[in-house]
């Protein structure tokens, strides 16, 4: 009788230790939530005053607005939530070394380069492309938190070569979607984009994360409404 208890007992314990034990058991974290990006704050268009001073503070006196051309856009062409701005510029005189410091702030792209070339670029980083005398730039200042490109702190900026043909239009990110996932080589659209022709060849303007490209549009999406 005794034994029998004994090992009841025994049991007992057991399966409470084995119980107490997967009570101590860490349960698995949680995954962490995924950060929205910054809320997008729907700013006033901006005048040519705000325009012309937010190239002042991201291109100091290199570059002015170019005659006849179209004012600048707006969207949120690199994809973190906040507003940029795009602007057709022209270099100012006698300040071609400047534009083309490497040292300097911006960063002088082509629009019509392969985008692998980013690939291939000297550990500077910078890529061989130069602004010309002649050169149509867009100028392009990436914004910062809920103000955007109108914020002091808006210091990330790019001269982009052969992104100003018409129509010139900015373009929501979600209105392209539907268009270039026809495409072989579909481009990812990490923002909004930039309605640019090449020539005849309607195309649009868009970030690829590293740089600023052209890519042609497929000839049944367009003319896209706006």
């Amino acid at each position: 009788m005794l034994l029998a208890v004994a090992v009841i007992a025994l049991a007992f314990a057991a399966r409470r230790g084995r119980e107490g034990a997967a009570e101590l058991e860490p349960h698995p974290p949680r995954p962490a939530a995924v950060s929205p990006p910054p809320l997008a704050v729907k700013l006033p268009p901006p005048t040519p005053g705000e325009e012309e001073d937010g190239l002042r503070r991201a291109f100091g006196e290199t570059v002015h607005p170019a005659a006849g051309s179209s004012r600048g856009l707006v969207g949120d062409f690199n994809g973190d939530g906040a507003e940029d701005v795009a602007v057709p510029v022209s270099p100012a005189a006698g300040r071609l070394e400047e534009l083309n410091d490497g040292l300097a702030n911006w960063r002088v792209q082509d629009a019509r380069e392969d985008p692998t070339a980013e690939r291939g670029l000297p550990p500077n980083g910078r890529s061989a492309v130069t602004v010309q005398p002649e050169d149509l730039l867009l100028a392009v200042v990436h914004g910062y938190g809920v103000r955007g490109w109108r914020d002091e702190r808006a210091r990330q900026c790019y001269l982009v070569r052969h992104a100003t043909g018409p129509p010139f239009e900015a373009r929501p990110r979600t209105e392209l979607l539907r268009y270039v996932r026809r495409l072989p080589n579909e481009p990812r659209l990490m923002g909004d984009v930039i309605l640019v022709s090449a020539g005849r060849t309607p195309g649009f303007v868009y970030w690829t994360g590293a740089r600023y490209s052209w890519h042609p549009l497929p000839s049944r999406a367009h003319p896209i409404a706006p």
